[in-house]
């Protein structure tokens, strides 16, 4: 990525408190993007989009908690308010729980839809209305190796992802006639705070500690390691990029390898 790759470009980050969002608004900021950070906690927002490098950019905090689909829904007319023009668009927000099958309430299976699966499709349709048609725009979501497979502890979250690459196809068919292209990145498991809330629930049901795991995960990685936020980060700023401007609908793993052995 140049210095200023994404000069004169905003980009929308949900999720962009901490974790893969924040590491993805500092990259696309440094690249010159002025960024608007959606997040459900206004202290992590705030603090974040104070954090943000600034090359000759404003960027703007939103707090929305997105399990609400009239916030979902707002989520991009307020940002235009920002700035009246949106360039890409990154759906980092995310819900994980670690539950049994028989044990997951209907509380929680919403809770995971609709952060994962609903808010990412109200957000992305009204960014691509919004876009304008001659200079284009990205859309890139977060899914997960969890939606290539089910599983039986986070069966919920499982469909989620598995739902997002169904509706990032989708928007690819739908809004390539207006140059934009919609792409998934696929992490697999990841040192974010997300995880660090994940443990518990896993501990529960295992009794394995955060070390055993990760440890188990690093050695079913080929590459012998766990991700960093800035692992997806790199791929999703280059799906960003005018790199990638002829890839869409595709759901792009970024995970040492974990998935072939998982």
């Amino acid at each position: 990525m140049s210095m200023l790759e994404f000069q004169n470009t905003v980009a929308l980050v949900t999720g962009a408190g901490s974790g893969i969002g924040l590491a993805t608004a500092r990259k696309l900021a440094d690249g010159g993007a002025c960024i608007i950070g959606v997040d459900k906690n206004a202290e992590k927002i705030n603090a974040a989009i104070a954090s943000l490098p600034r090359v000759g950019e404003r960027h703007y905090a939103l707090v929305k908690d997105l399990r609400s689909a009239e916030a979902a829904k707002q989520a991009v007319p307020d940002a235009l308010r920002f700035t009246g023009t949106l360039d890409i668009v990154v759906n980092a927000a995310g819900v994980c729980y670690f539950t049994t099958m028989n044990n997951i309430s209907a509380e929680e299976y919403n809770d995971v839809f609709d952060v994962n699966v609903r808010a990412l499709f109200f957000i992305s349709v009204a960014a691509a209305e919004a876009m304008d048609a001659k200079k284009g725009g990205r859309i890139i979501n977060l899914g997960s190796n969890a939606g290539r497979k089910g599983r039986a502890l986070s069966a919920h979250y499982a469909a989620s992802k598995a739902a997002v690459k169904n509706i990032t196809e989708s928007l690819a068919l739908a809004y390539g006639v207006k140059n934009i292209s919609v792409n998934t990145v696929c992490p697999g498991p990841t040192e974010t705070p997300m995880w660090e809330r994940n443990f518990e629930g896993l501990k529960k049901i295992t009794g394995k500690s955060q070390e055993e795991f990760w440890e188990l995960w690093k050695k079913q990685t080929p590459l012998g390691r766990v991700g960093q936020a800035d692992d997806v980060a790199n791929l999703i700023c280059f799906l960003a990029s005018d790199k990638a401007a002829f890839i869409t609908g595709q759901e792009i793993n970024v995970c040492g390898g974990f998935m072939l052995t998982s």
